[in-house]
């Protein structure tokens, strides 16, 4: 309609909608990338200082270590799920402590 049509050189208003988070195989792939990025970088640092030093021992090292660092960046994005709205809280009481402390046989 020509009502709701801005005027020329006026901004046009956003739709109010929340943010899409992204599907389940933008995730997989960003997982997947990230773990075989991690190898190679780590991996041909390896190779390189094996190149060098005139080694073998840096590619192996350097393609465990790259996965390490990658299942750490993976868990530490990724790893935890969202908060369910109206959820009950833990059951922590203040301070972290699940229960008062118990005290020894015969005192209060």
């Amino acid at each position: 309609m020509a009502e709701d049509d801005p005027r020329s050189g006026e901004p046009r208003s956003r739709p109010a909608r929340a943010a899409s988070q992204g599907s389940g195989a933008e995730t997989g792939y960003a997982v997947i990338g990230t773990m075989m990025s991690g190898m190679a970088v780590w991996g041909g640092a390896g190779w390189l200082l094996d190149r060098w030093l005139d080694t073998r021992v840096f590619l192996p090292v350097g393609i465990i270590l790259g996965m390490a660092a990658a299942i750490y960046l993976v868990v530490a994005r990724y790893g935890g799920l969202p908060p369910t709205p109206g959820a009950p809280a833990k059951g922590n009481t203040p301070g972290g402590r699940r229960s008062r402390p118990r005290t020894q046989k015969g005192q209060r």
